[in-house]
């Protein structure tokens, strides 16, 4: 998820008639950033029907967030820009290596997008406002919480999309009068894929629990008031069929929305979402926070709060599903060091609390530093 706004425009009429490439085609730039941080808990108490105690976790924690992008674009002689972008994980990962990638084509009528990349949903969206690109209170790169044991909701959210980097087509419209909108579609969440799956080259549609034939659709609003910046957006995304389905649960979709004002260093904004039948089960997730920032020379402060209410959700001991409220606290600050260098810290506070008495609980106090160098 990303405080910046993604994308800016490109469609597809303009493929067909597009002028000669260059012979070398595209070549590509390699950028990218590291995030690395140590976390300590200064205290933290498990209780209610959790198996787990204060003593079976460590109390100190080193984390780490690597990405190397590759990224490069050539324009053609009819002003088409072609390009291409792929996104690699810095750090070993069995399971998905390559974050993101996708082929794009830009002009006046915006931007298309195709490959393995968020949905519209995810990519126009603003999170409750943090000081820090490592810490905060809404879905952060790093977290010291161990609430994730007690159930669902280790962190909150606000711009969790249905199928994150699955193989789509992704619309970014122009900035028209300050609004900009974008839409994508996926037909069921494989990514990573070149020709066939278990076999299958068109993909099964019978994946227990798959959310497919998901519609994403987002819009923002960017002002500049004599000093004052306003943003304002929201979006929508819909799985139109729940695969192998026995339950009947409905089919998933969420819904999010945010605002934020900037003057004078200072910057203010909410924001919410609603997931509703993501799980076999129906489970639903409603979050939503406030924040501040404060930025003077070198330095970057903020607060942050957020509070996510789930249902049917499960912890560690694998017991009943329960209805439970996370509330997450967070102080953050930044010192940039250079352009693009920064020296970070947070102190946060974590209350999960199961409104179910067969549910767990955890409250946990923790202090982290870390550091974001990009390249």
């Amino acid at each position: 998820m990303r405080q910046a706004l993604l994308g800016s425009a490109a469609l597809g009429a303009a493929l067909v008639s597009a002028g000669a490439m260059a012979a070398d085609g595209v070549e590509l730039e390699i950028s990218g950033r590291y995030k690395g941080a140590a976390g300590l808990v200064l205290s933290e108490d498990f209780s209610g029907s959790s198996d787990v105690r204060g003593g079976d976790v460590r109390g100190y924690v080193f984390k780490q967030d690597v990405e190397i992008d590759f990224e490069g674009e050539i324009e053609l002689d009819n002003g088409l820009m072609v390009g291409a972008a792929i996104e690699l994980q810095g750090q070993t990962d069995e399971e998905d290596q390559i974050g993101s990638v996708y082929a794009f084509f830009r002009g006046g009528f915006g931007e298309l997008r195709f490959g393995d990349t968020e949905e519209a949903y995810a990519q126009l969206c603003y999170q409750v406002p943090t000081a820090s690109e490592l810490f905060g209170a809404d879905s952060p790169d790093f977290s010291f919480s161990n609430a994730g044991i007690a159930g669902y909701g280790a962190t909150n959210g606000t711009c969790y999309g249905i199928d994150d980097n699955s193989t789509k087509l992704v619309y970014f419209s122009p900035v028209v009068a300050g609004f900009h909108f974008a839409a994508s579609f996926a037909p069921d969440a494989s990514e990573d894929t070149r020709n066939t799956l278990d076999g299958a080259g068109t993909r099964f549609s019978n994946d227990a629990g798959q959310n497919s034939e998901n519609l994403s659709l987002a819009g923002t609003f960017t002002q500049d008031l004599n000093g004052l910046n306003l943003i304002l957006g929201g979006g929508a995304t819909v799985s139109f069929d729940k695969e192998i389905n026995p339950n009947g649960t409905g089919e998933a979709r969420g819904y999010n929305a945010y605002a934020q004002v900037a003057f004078s260093g200072f910057t203010l904004g909410a924001a919410a979402e609603l997931r509703e039948d993501f799980g076999d089960d129906g489970a639903d997730q409603w979050v939503y926070g406030a924040g501040a920032t404060y930025n003077w020379s070198a330095w970057t402060i903020g607060v942050g709060w957020t509070r996510g209410d789930y249902e049917k959700a499960v912890g560690a001991n694998e017991g009943d599903p329960f209805n439970a409220g996370h509330d997450i606290y967070s102080a953050t600050a930044s010192y940039a060091l250079a352009p693009g260098i920064s020296l970070d810290g947070v102190i946060e506070y974590s209350d999960y609390q199961s409104n179910d008495a067969a549910g767990p609980d955890y409250q946990g106090l923790a202090v982290g530093l870390g550091t974001l160098i990009t390249f």
